[in-house]
C-alpha cells in the first residue's frame, strides 16, 4: 500500500476467484462475481450484508461470472465469461432467498426472478454499464477480436458498433459473433471492462492494447478514441469512477498487479500484489474495495481501502 492508505480485510475465501462487485442502491448490500467453472456446486455471486458483515453465495452454476452491474431499474445484471456466455439478470436481488441454481444448458433458475436475457447476446460478457437515461445497456465481448454491442431495453433489439455505419442490428443475439463478423463490425482486443462517465461517455478497458478507450454515443454517429495510455499501465482490467475525487480507479492484471488511480494529470500506484490479481475495484463513498483473486486453494480476500486519517497539531 501507498504511503496514507490502510487496509483491512473483510472476507477470505478459498477457490471462489472474486471479480466484479457492485453494492445495492442503498449501500446495504456488496455483491461480487465469482469466476468459476460451471458446475452446481461452483459459486458465481456473493452477496455480503455491509450493515452484519454477514455473507452467503446468493447464486450456483455459471459458468466464468464476471460482468456484474446492477441497472437502474434495481435488477442486477451478471455475465459469464465464455463464448458461449449470457447475462442473467436478478429482479430484486436483495430479496432472493441464499443458494439459488442455475442450469446454464437448460436455460432455468430455481427461482422466477432469475432469468437469462437471450436477446442481449451470447459472448463473453465481462465489460457492461448502462446510460445514464437507463435506456441502453453497453456491453462488450472480451475476445482478442470482440466487438461493442448495445442493447434497447425497452424495444429489446440488440446492435454492435460498426466504425463508419454506427450501431447496426444483430438479428440473432444467439450468433451475435457470427454475424458481427459477417458485418465486418468494428474489433477491439479484449475489452475487460466498462465505465459511464457523469458526461454520459463510456470509458472502455482495452487490456491487450494498455489502453482505457472512450465511447462517445451522445451524437448521431458513434465514436470511440483513446483516453488514457500510460508506459506503466500495462493490462487494464477493472474500472470504477470515483465521483468525489473525479479518479478512474483502474487495476493492472501484470505481474505483480497493481492498482492505480489517474486523476487526469498523473497515474497514482495505490497498492500491487505480488502472488495475486487485483480485482473487481469499486468505490462507495471515500472508500475503495478490491479483491486478491488466487488460484491452487490459496486464500482469496476482499480488502477495504482507506485513507489513513491526517493528524492536526493541537492548537
Amino acid at each position: 500500500m501507498q504511503t496514507g492508505w490502510q487496509a483491512r480485510s473483510l472476507a477470505a475465501w478459498r477457490d471462489h476467484h472474486p471479480d466484479m462487485m457492485v453494492f445495492s442502491k442503498d449501500g446495504k448490500w456488496l455483491y461480487i462475481s465469482c469466476e468459476t467453472s460451471g458446475g452446481m456446486l461452483s459459486p458465481s455471486l456473493i452477496a455480503i450484508n455491509m450493515k452484519t458483515n454477514q455473507q452467503h453465495i446468493l447464486l450456483f452454476g455459471l459458468t466464468r461470472a464476471d460482468g456484474l452491474k446492477m441497472s437502474p431499474d434495481g435488477s442486477l445484471w451478471l455475465g459469464e465469461e465464455t463464448p458461449d456466455g449470457l447475462i442473467w439478470r436478478i429482479t430484486e436481488p436483495d430479496k432472493l432467498p441464499p443458494e439459488q441454481r442455475v442450469d446454464r444448458q437448460q436455460l432455468q433458475s430455481s427461482h422466477p426472478a432469475i432469468l437469462p436475457l437471450l436477446h442481449a447476446g451470447r459472448f463473453s460478457h465481462e465489460g457492461l454499464t448502462f446510460s445514464q437515461d437507463g435506456r441502453f445497456a453497453y456491453m462488450a465481448d472480451e475476445w482478442k477480436e470482440g466487438c461493442i454491442y448495445r442493447y434497447d431495453m425497452q424495444a429489446r433489439k440488440l446492435s454492435v458498433l460498426h466504425k463508419r455505419k454506427g450501431w447496426v442490428a444483430i438479428r440473432e443475439p444467439n450468433n451475435a459473433r457470427i454475424e458481427a463478423a459477417k458485418l465486418h463490425a468494428q474489433y477491439f482486443n479484449r475489452i475487460e471492462d466498462m465505465e459511464t462517465l457523469p458526461d454520459g461517455r463510456v470509458l472502455l478497458a482495452e487490456t491487450g492494447t494498455g489502453k482505457v478507450l472512450v465511447l462517445d454515443d451522445r451524437a448521431n454517429k458513434p465514436s470511440v478514441k483513446t483516453w488514457l495510455e500510460h508506459e506503466n499501465l500495462i493490462h487494464p482490467d477493472n474500472l470504477a469512477w470515483d465521483e468525489k475525487r473525479a479518479w478512474l480507479w483502474i487495476t493492472d492484471d501484470d505481474k505483480p498487479s497493481y492498482l492505480w488511480a489517474w486523476d487526469g494529470k498523473e497515474l497514482r500506484e495505490i497498492a500491487h500484489d505480488d502472488g495475486a490479481e487485483i480485482t473487481g475495484v469499486t468505490i462507495h463513498g471515500d472508500d475503495v474495495y478490491i479483491n486478491l483473486q488466487r488460484s491452487l486453494n490459496r486464500p482469496e480476500i476482499l480488502l477495504h481501502l482507506y485513507k489513513q486519517p491526517t493528524n492536526t497539531p493541537e492548537s
